[in-house]
């Protein structure tokens, strides 16, 4: 007959210390419904007895200590010490709180298993995206309404996802029993190379996952890289043919929340968290195509990832890019042939030699004319030369608009041809006759249309039913522009148009009456237009600019029409930090502000770009202009009492924080930035008086318990510290700073000094910059006499 402890056995992990230490809140709760103690502490003795059932449970009256082995299936994990235990049945009572703490593990053990993959021991696809929501919420909970800088700001996190190469293959010529044995192989690669902090996953089949809390793109490849290259080194050896399997992945990997666009931003945790995996996996897709055995990320699919899928017919061409890659129309490529440059030697002498790379022999140039969600279709801009014919499988690499070997001037002839439905030019001809014809006037617009509706419901001639739609807005614009004025294609559904001798509010008015006579005709259009001259941006800009504005537009309520302006950088601003491109971020605020220097939103946003790049001063300029501006802006309050208490002008800060909690009474960032002050002051009392009136608002307990935590620690509170610490930690465990509070809890009171490595290990791969976090791991080796590796801790430190 099988029990209970069978069942558990098979294909279970077993609990380890580290997942007694996650779980130790958990154990104390259900012991705590049978027996009172005043503290408790988990024990790992160095080396653990053997042997069927464990140790015996033990009570000490005397000292009202109370020590009960953690059993499961036969093997000790550690032990269970309660203090200040009063027990009115000393002789038979340890053993029935041995038999309850072995229940209460078998429940972990079965809670484990739910959320663990049976085969490599890593977590499940349920349990890691429900791990990716709850981050993405911490995520989100750290960047504060408006973009301030909140409490315990968190960049953001990665995802990597890999599928091993050719493994349907390997599966269906040597069996399903090597192909789990080479998953479960992969597994075992994954989790020694992932730190601590990571969650690696297999999601299903040969696909695994990896989410790195805290994380920037080059974080995310760099680890990406060192699983590759780990999982190229695997070899298995199969016993029957005696063949030696060599195994490749391919991996992508996307960062949140610079890899989202701008609606997908306001889904909820659950679906954001599905369409971060689906990115990475659209990166692994791409890897593939590309070669396999490499590493590709999201937001390198637009830029170089994408391929020719099929050669149609009027110079036509279906691509591999999509919306889901933020592709868009007019958006223009070079073409190249596939694969990367060949490598050339040439040997001069024997110990004389040369070494280069073939040069990109660039076919031609395309732009998109039409977007759909996976995939595009493309138009033929310049063929290069004959006897490179552009085919299915060639790579195409974006270009600016203006860097470009193809651009052509016009020519009359070429010119001379209108689309009949349309009315307008075809994209190639416009962009020529466009670089010619904005050299002359002193003044004009470059507006583009977007047809947002109206094409619905014709599946056969969807083609031709937007190009009806774009012959509508050629009629209205027509109506209202001189003949010098000039229409063009820019894409199925996209229309561009010169407009000369225009200012700013005269091209704001042509576009709303266009946008406003197209909604009383059905067609729902979104409009933007670039005016020169306009600050320093050259005539080449404006169509870029155009495109900025008509970003701007598809933000905006009908009528949605926009001039470039402050707002419109603003928003380019915005979308370059959400990508991690920071330095390029602060380029366009500038832009934003020298174009209205009252922008508030630019204000903070550019103070925030200085403060994560460690410009204080800068930053607190900037917010101070900003409070200039607006003086009950509650963002640029907060932010400004923020950088003052960083650079130690403790004064003020209290001040601003003040000001921001009589405009919002349950502002609950400044309630802790006003207990962090009054710790610092050594007032205790006024500090825990903050943190629990924070704690009481909605939302504010997780963020508050490590501050209750430290307040506990100073008053020699170490029961309810470690209480506090693992509420903060069980909110957030990825919060390196409980982590180090708590392995200096067990460290300083010499409870379990292998605890407080396991937690010092874990907060220093979080903030490996943090020297008090290695000096603690350190520490916690010493302790324990391992020398070697308290040296080589040292050593990174150092390093670092």
């Amino acid at each position: 007959m099988r029990t209970q402890s069978d069942y558990l056995a098979r294909g279970v992990s077993p609990l380890s210390g580290r997942d007694l230490v996650e779980f130790e809140h958990t154990l104390k709760d259900a012991l705590r419904t049978h027996v009172s103690f005043d503290s408790y502490s988990l024990y790992f003795p160095e080396s653990l007895p053997e042997g069927v059932g464990g140790p015996e449970p033990s009570y000490r009256q005397g000292a009202g200590e109370l020590l009960l082995p953690l059993v499961l299936d036969d093997r000790l994990l550690g032990w269970f010490v309660a203090r200040g235990v009063k027990l009115s049945a000393p002789k038979s009572a340890p053993r029935y709180l041995a038999g309850l703490a072995r229940a209460e593990l078998e429940k972990l053990a079965l809670y484990k298993r739910g959320i663990s993959d049976p085969l490599t021991g890593l977590c499940n696809r349920d349990h890691f995206l429900d791990l990716l929501e709850r981050e993405i919420g911490l995520v989100d909970q750290s960047l504060q309404a408006g973009g301030s800088v909140a409490e315990g700001f968190t960049s953001g996190l990665g995802v990597i996802t890999l599928d091993l190469d050719r493994f349907m293959w390997i599966n269906e010529r040597y069996g399903y029993k090597v192909g789990d044995a080479i998953v479960k192989e992969t597994g075992r690669t994954m989790q020694r190379i992932c730190p601590q902090h990571a969650v690696a996953a297999r999601l299903i089949h040969d696909r695994f996952a990896v989410l790195l809390p805290d994380a920037r793109p080059k974080a995310c490849f760099q680890l990406a890289e060192l699983i590759r290259s780990g999982i190229s080194r695997l070899v298995h050896e199969d016993e029957v043919t005696g063949d030696a399997i060599s195994l490749t992945a391919s991996l992508g990997h996307v960062n949140y929340p610079q890899g989202m666009s701008g609606p997908q931003l306001g889904r909820d945790a659950s679906e954001r968290a599905r369409i971060l995996l689906r990115k990475a996996n659209k990166a692994v897709s791409t890897a593939k195509h590309h070669g396999r055995n490499r590493v590709f990320g999201f937001s390198d699919i637009l830029a170089k990832g994408g391929k020719i899928l099929e050669v149609l017919p009027m110079e036509r061409l279906s691509v591999s890019l999509g919306r889901d890659v933020d592709a868009r129309v007019g958006l223009r490529f070079l073409i190249l042939p596939p694969g990367p440059p060949r490598s050339v030697m040439a040997e001069l002498t024997e110990e004389e030699r040369l070494s280069g790379s073939t040069p990109a022999m660039h076919k031609g140039e395309a732009v998109l004319i039409e977007v759909q969600e996976d995939m595009a279709f493309a138009e033929i801009l310049y063929p290069a030369d004959p006897s490179l014919p552009i085919v299915a499988g060639d790579r195409l690499v974006a270009v600016a608009e203006e860097s470009t070997p193809f651009d052509q001037e016009p020519t009359g002839e070429s010119m001379a041809y209108k689309d009949e439905v349309t009315g307008l030019y075809a994209h190639k001809e416009f962009m020529a006759r466009l670089s010619a014809l904005r050299r002359g006037p002193e003044r004009f617009g470059v507006a583009l249309f977007k047809i947002l509706a109206g094409a619905d419901g014709f599946p056969r001639g969807y083609e031709k039913a937007m190009r009806a739609r774009m012959g509508i807005v050629a009629e209205l614009m027509e109506a209202r522009t001189g003949k010098e004025a000039l229409g063009g294609e820019f894409g199925l559904g996209s229309v561009a148009w010169f407009l000369p001798g225009l200012d700013g509010p005269g091209a704001g008015k042509l576009l709303r009456e266009v946008v406003e006579d197209a909604g009383r005709r059905g067609l729902e259009l979104a409009a933007g237009v670039g005016v020169y001259p306009y600050m320093s941006f050259t005539r080449a800009d404006m169509l870029e600019n155009s495109r900025k504005a008509l970003e701007h537009a598809l933000l905006l309520p009908a009528p949605r029409a926009a001039v470039f302006d402050s707002i419109s950088l603003n928003i380019s601003a915005d979308r370059l930090y959400m990508q991690g491109d920071m330095f390029a971020a602060v380029e366009e605020y500038k832009l934003s502000l020298l174009a209205d220097e009252d922008n508030v939103l630019a204000r903070n946003s550019l103070g925030i770009c200085y403060a994560q790049l460690g410009r204080a001063e800068q930053a607190r300029t900037q917010f101070a202009e900003a409070l200039r501006a607006a003086p009950d802006d509650i963002m640029a309050l907060y932010n400004l009492g923020w950088i003052s208490q960083r650079l130690e002008d403790v004064r003020r800060a209290r001040e601003y924080f003040e000001r921001c909690l009589s405009l919002d009474p349950a502002h609950i960032y400044s309630m802790l930035r006003l207990g962090a002050l009054a710790e610092q002051a050594r007032d205790m009392d006024e500090a825990e008086a903050w943190y629990l009136k924070a704690a009481a608002l909605p939302g504010g307990e997780p963020l508050t318990m490590r501050h209750l935590a430290r307040i506990a620690v100073g008053r020699g509170q170490k029961e309810r510290a470690r209480e506090c610490l693992h509420l903060a930690l069980n909110a957030n465990h990825n919060d390196h700073q409980a982590m180090f509070l708590l392995a200096k809890l067990y460290l300083d009171s010499g409870e379990d000094p292998q605890i407080a490595e396991v937690l010092a290990r874990q907060c220093s791969a979080l903030a490996p910059e943090k020297d008090e976090y290695w000096d603690l791991l350190v520490r916690a080796l010493e302790v324990q006499g391992k020398d070697e590796e308290a040296r080589s801790a040292a050593t990174r430190k150092m390093a670092g």
